[in-house]
């Protein structure tokens, strides 16, 4: 019934088309492949699919007929992988909110070469950063909040060749340690790592390389401020909150002092 509903918006012009339920109690039994054919003759600006259980064989359908679109939103789904992906997919902004992700699919989302804004937050299961991101060269912001991530080596591993990253939220994940190579990152003007357990700031300048950050949130993140040089290189620094973490002896007023502005 939905496919057959959808195939009659064919020859349309839409700002917004949303597919699903609104309430958790409601969410329909599952994606069957080819759910969204009817689309392939829509224009749409913003396409928001909500409210699914299961997607059979984890559907490589399901971006087939939405690629053209500028905004996707994926929220309250049992999506365990990324589909698969378009060539020239013009999508820019992605949100995959409250899916059933264990593992940042970074791989298959690279392939969003349009892609300036990604959003994964709030999902429950997502523990792993194992893979990254490859080659997306317009992408300007990534939240990645809310999760319970662990990894190390943040954070220029994780984001080869993406140059234009200015915003990257990792906040209220479980787990991060940073080595201070921001070398990929380097043109960060925000980075939010509020509320998760860091490893690494406090004990050596791990910022150091952040020269034009102007927003920084490490605030309940069990950070002890053991060095001098902790805030180091933050040249550009507008913004900095830390409330919840503790300073060793005098590394208070050091560490200010080397905030030169």
């Amino acid at each position: 019934m939905m496919q057959t509903s959808l195939q009659g918006l064919a020859g349309l012009q839409v700002s917004r088309l949303i597919v699903g339920e609104f309430r958790d109690s409601d969410k329909l039994q599952d994606f069957e492949r080819g759910l969204l054919t009817g689309l392939c003759q829509v224009q749409m600006e913003e396409f928001v699919l909500i409210c699914f259980r299961e997607f059979e064989d984890d559907t490589d359908t399901l971006f087939n007929c939405i690629g053209n679109v500028s905004t996707v939103r994926l929220v309250n789904l049992g999506l365990e992988e990324i589909s698969q992906v378009p060539a020239r997919s013009k999508v820019k902004q992605l949100e995959c909110k409250k899916c059933s992700f264990e593992d940042v699919p970074a791989l298959k989302l690279s392939l969003f070469k349009e892609l300036r804004v990604l959003r994964i937050t709030k999902n429950k299961g997502l523990k792993n950063f194992r893979q990254n991101f490859e080659g997306l060269t317009n992408l300007e912001v990534i939240d990645l909040s809310e999760n319970r991530l662990t990894f190390s080596g943040c954070c220029s591993p994780q984001f080869q060749n993406c140059p234009n990253l200015k915003y990257l939220n990792l906040s209220f994940n479980s787990n991060i340690r940073l080595t201070g190579d921001f070398a990929n990152v380097k043109n960060l003007l925000y980075l939010d790592l509020q509320h998760t357990t860091l490893f690494g700031p406090g004990s050596y300048p791990v910022f150091l390389s952040l020269q034009k950050l102007i927003y920084l949130d490490i605030s309940h993140t069990k950070t002890e401020v053991k060095s001098q040089c902790t805030f180091c290189g933050l040249n550009s620094l507008q913004v900095l909150k830390m409330a919840g973490n503790s300073f060793e002896g005098n590394k208070l007023a050091s560490n200010f002092k080397n905030l030169s502005h």
